[in-house]
């Protein structure tokens, strides 16, 4: 007998072999690990603050903590891309009915506005450290460049503030999708909202706190995503 897989007439499209109960379990898991550990990440780094002040684009201000700054950045840059596409992946797989058409429109701006935030604040970082670095350019020369910057921010700042939107759009889209779905408690979605909304309130002082809190409140999505995975096949 032919060992062949069979294969549909011509012009006919072959259906994909429907996942394993143990491979959409390994998949839920990872989403929820990415989603955990890219949100604590963050959390780390806004706590820690390694870098300048907001807003501080002086040369001083960068030089002082230059490598630390870097290194911060990298990190947060990545937590936050990861995070940003692990939340838009895990609610769409929370929200299988009621409320899934918003988790399907709000993962677009969720995910893409997380991308588009990181690449841009990762410029800053980079810009910084060289302009920062002695042996490729002067003091004077340095303290110009970061003094430029600052007064032409639109190809740095432009592309931040528009990830910076889409992603908390995104995820004020993703919250009504889990209120709707009620496949979470419902003081969740509601945290996550307000504590997004908050954001554009919170004096400078406080913005790394209150953004921290967001970061727990996706680690609590996260734990849910995990919850709800696959039974492994017996």
């Amino acid at each position: 007998m032919s060992t062949e897989p069979a294969t549909a007439a011509p012009g006919r499209a072959v259906p994909f072999p429907a996942a394993t109960a143990t491979v959409r379990r390994a998949r839920v898991t990872t989403v929820a690990a990415a989603l955990a550990l890219g949100s604590v990440t963050v959390a780390t780094i806004l706590l820690w603050h390694p870098y300048p002040a907001r807003d501080d684009f002086s040369y001083e201000g960068f030089a002082s903590v230059r490598d630390a700054a870097w290194a911060g950045f990298v990190v947060d840059c990545v937590g936050y891309g990861v995070a940003g596409v692990a939340l838009a992946i895990a609610v769409c797989l929370l929200v299988p009915g009621r409320g899934a058409t918003l988790a399907t429109v709000g993962a677009v701006p969720t995910a893409v506005g997380a991308m588009l935030f990181a690449a841009a604040d990762y410029v800053f970082a980079a810009v910084g450290w060289y302009a920062t670095e002695p042996d490729a350019l002067s003091r004077d020369a340095g303290a110009g460049l970061m003094s430029y910057l600052g007064d032409h921010l639109g190809h740095l700042a432009g592309p931040q503030i528009v990830g910076f939107l889409l992603m908390n759009v995104g995820v004020l889209l993703l919250s009504v999708a889990l209120w709707r779905s009620a496949s979470v408690p419902r003081w969740l979605p509601i945290a996550t909202a307000v504590l997004t909304l908050t954001q554009f309130f919170l004096p400078s002082a406080l913005l790394d706190v209150g953004q921290a809190l967001l970061m727990a409140s996706f680690v609590a999505v996260a734990w849910f995503t995990f919850a709800r995975r696959p039974r492994a096949a017996a």
